[in-house]
């Protein structure tokens, strides 16, 4: 990609007070002597200030160079060290996020000069520094190893003569790897169970069953991610989700937020498994996953909550009943969506609403409205119309319907999981609509091959209609 878009493209994702801060760094002289990269900045600052679009190349060309004729070389020569400046603007706004690395820089100059103060000063500072650390994720480790590995150095280098902190070295590089490698399988696993990918897990395998009986687990970081890979892979799945939970809601502070967003979309994810399974007792754990990690904030991205997670909260409160609860939820986190979803995001779940809570007519008035963008909520939107249908007794409105719903799926290019599921779904709603009245048997016949789909996500309501012919 050519210079300027670039230069367009990484300005247009600085906040206000970046910019105000870069106008600032691009002024020192031990930055940069150039004006003209000064005056580039200050064109398109100025523009980005009020909100205005960016000029073409030459329009800026004519701005950072008055009365010179344009120059397409020189204009690419200034907008590439421009966006050369502002990466390194970035990077020192990321290391400044981070004491730790910045010592370890200094303590590894004072190491190779020599300097033992200077280094003994900064270590105690730097010890210190990690010791008053909240976080104790795997970084916290890297962080503790990188440490230990410069004190070792400095040692072996200018104190030959004292003891090194080998021992130290080797238990924080276990912990390090161990807590790295679960956190790594269990994003496999998470992976594979949604796009059918098949993972080689190494040495994992041969040392796995050692955790359980040893001290790791009092490694908060090590804990949580070995109970998630057993969740996630252990037929003895509810056992260790319990734990998990235990771990999760104990050692929560010493994780951050984008990590915990991880670990709760990992156990979310298992509950909408094993809901899809038939283990309706997920239900209540899913839901309660949901409320701990809204309270936590841990689903927000730059203040807003993804559409998807906003249609699984609904879902999780519906299957539970919770109508207070979900209506409360839609009217304090609709603002949180992006606003070109949120129109549709919010007409389709109060949609659901109405629907459970029998309002059918009211139900149908939103489900009109909606023009959904995404596939799979299209599906979930003509599934909810098929059972609006069939509970209003509509069955002329619901068989076109049906013919239009296999059309539709046999038109699109959706998954298997999704092709399967939602003909499944037409499949058995006709059976039921075509079932005599008093034909107990055909009734049970077509209720146990319900209950052995596996691939069937409406089967709570498809089972709920066959007993009600009973």
């Amino acid at each position: 990609m050519p210079a300027q878009p670039l230069l367009y493209e990484l300005l247009r994702e600085l906040t206000k007070k970046e910019l105000r801060q870069l106008k600032k760094y691009l002024r020192s002289p031990f930055v940069t002597h150039r004006e003209d990269i000064g005056r580039m900045f200050n064109v398109l600052a100025d523009r980005l200030y009020k909100d205005a679009s960016l000029p073409d190349g030459e329009s800026l060309f004519e701005m950072t160079y008055p009365n010179e004729p344009f120059n397409n070389l020189k204009l690419h020569n200034c907008t590439s060290e421009l966006h050369a400046f502002i990466e390194q603007f970035v990077i020192l706004q990321q290391a400044h996020r981070n004491p730790i690395q910045h010592l370890l820089a200094l303590i590894a100059f004072y190491r190779r000069r020599g300097l033992h103060k200077h280094f003994n000063r900064a270590m105690r500072k730097i010890r210190l520094l990690q010791d008053k650390a909240e976080l104790r994720n795997t970084d916290y480790y890297q962080d503790r190893l990188n440490i230990e590995i410069e004190a070792a150095e400095f040692k072996a280098t200018h104190l030959r003569t004292h003891e090194l902190n080998l021992q130290e070295i080797g238990n924080t590089m276990d912990v390090l790897y161990l807590s790295q490698k679960l956190r790594h399988s269990c994003t496999q696993l998470s992976h594979r169970a949604v796009y059918q990918k098949s993972y080689q897990f190494g040495l994992l395998d041969n040392w796995i069953d050692t955790i359980e009986e040893s001290p790791y687990l009092d490694v908060p970081a090590i804990a949580l991610y070995y109970y998630c890979y057993r969740f996630l892979t252990d037929s003895y799945s509810q056992v260790y989700f319990r734990k998990f939970r235990e771990e999760l809601s104990s050692h929560q502070p010493l994780f951050p937020k984008d990590e915990l967003k991880d670990l709760y979309r990992a156990a979310i994810n298992f509950c909408i498994r094993k809901l899809n399974e038939g283990s309706m007792e997920y239900t209540r754990e899913g839901w309660e996953l949901f409320q701990e990690g809204l309270y936590a904030e841990v689903f927000l991205e730059n203040g807003q909550l993804s559409r998807f997670t906003f249609d699984n909260i609904v879902g999780f409160g519906l299957r539970l009943n919770e109508f207070s609860a979900v209506s409360s939820f839609i009217n304090e986190y609709k603002e949180k969506l992006d606003p070109q979803y949120q129109s549709d995001t919010v007409g389709f779940n109060l949609a659901r609403l109405e629907f459970e809570q029998k309002n059918y007519h009211t139900a149908l008035d939103h489900l009109h409205l909606l023009k959904p963008k995404d596939l799979v909520n299209q599906l979930i939107a003509k599934t909810l119309l098929l059972k609006i249908y069939f509970e209003s007794n509509e069955f002329d409105l619901l068989e076109s319907h049906l013919d239009s719903f296999r059309s539709f799926i046999r038109r699109r290019e959706v998954s298997n999981y999704h092709r399967e599921n939602y003909n499944n779904i037409i499949y058995f709603t006709r059976k039921i609509v075509a079932l005599a009245p008093y034909d107990e048997e055909g009734r049970k016949k077509l209720l146990l091959a319900v209950q052995n789909t596996p691939v069937v996500t409406e089967k709570r309501w498809l089972v709920e209609k066959l007993n009600e012919r009973g």
